[in-house]
């Protein structure tokens, strides 16, 4: 039998006293490392690249009557980079606002929710596309932060309305699914779906299920709402198949299940 006396007791709390203290200066280092990175990307990449949208602009305002339109186009084309690229700096800085984020829990009617975020984003897309939102299942009310989880469902719709824009009714279909005791909700498309062999890599950054010359994104949202959902104690995945459509789904922990 192996003994252990006071003095080794004494050494394994000094030791472990230490272990903590190391991982504690640890994370606060990469939490300030975290906050510059940040105030890099809002301060220092996001001005220059306002500032060549900027002379683009006055350069189209100025000369344009005196610059043959291929030259027109190909300045606007510059506009349209900086767009794209003050998007993405937008979205990197979303993703990882999420990482010191403490969330502040508030009863939800998440149908509700779905419903006001279906009706902001719609707008944005053709008219003369009809789009449809259907409930296939009772939606419990749910303990969350409201925030952080309008965030999560915008990103999803989002998607769902872009990748249907191309079929003749747009039909997404929200519901919620009790299975093993693990309360399941989900959003699904009839849109161009895609081969499950990418799902995994789908909550990545920067990982794209089509071309950016088909459907247009950054690649970060889903990866947002993999943090959130995380964050908050739950799971998300996806599944689809080209051509049907595509189904996300995220778990919210029993505790947070109002009924």
């Amino acid at each position: 039998m192996i003994s252990i006396n006071n003095k080794d007791n004494s050494d394994i709390k000094n030791l472990n006293n230490l272990d903590f203290q190391e991982i504690a200066s640890r994370l606060q280092i990469s939490n300030n490392e975290l906050h510059a990175f940040n105030y890099t990307i809002s301060h220092e990449i996001k001005a220059p690249v306002r500032a060549i949208d900027g002379y683009a602009r006055i350069f189209i305002e100025d000369y344009k009557n005196t610059v043959a339109q291929e030259g027109i186009e190909l300045i606007q084309n510059i506009r349209g980079i900086c767009s794209d690229t003050l998007i993405l700096i937008n979205k990197l800085l979303e993703y990882t606002r999420f990482t010191d984020f403490e969330p502040i829990l508030e009863a939800l009617d998440l149908k509700e929710m779905v419903k006001a975020v279906f009706d902001e984003l719609v707008i944005g897309y053709s008219k003369n596309q009809k789009m449809i939102l259907r409930f296939e299942d009772d939606i419990p009310f749910i303990l969350a932060d409201k925030v952080l989880m309008k965030q999560v469902i915008t990103n999803i719709i989002s998607n769902s309305l872009k990748f249907t824009r191309n079929v003749d009714i747009g039909i997404i279909t929200v519901g919620y699914l009790l299975v093993n005791n693990e309360n399941r909700f989900y959003i699904r498309d009839n849109g161009v779906g895609f081969d499950m062999k990418f799902s995994e890599n789908l909550f990545g950054m920067f990982q794209r299920m089509h071309s950016i010359n088909d459907f247009e994104g950054s690649g970060v949202g889903l990866a947002i709402v993999k943090k959130i959902i995380e964050k908050s104690g739950g799971r998300v995945w996806i599944t689809g198949e080209v051509g049907i459509g595509a189904c996300v789904y995220f778990t919210i922990s029993q505790e947070n299940i109002l009924k």
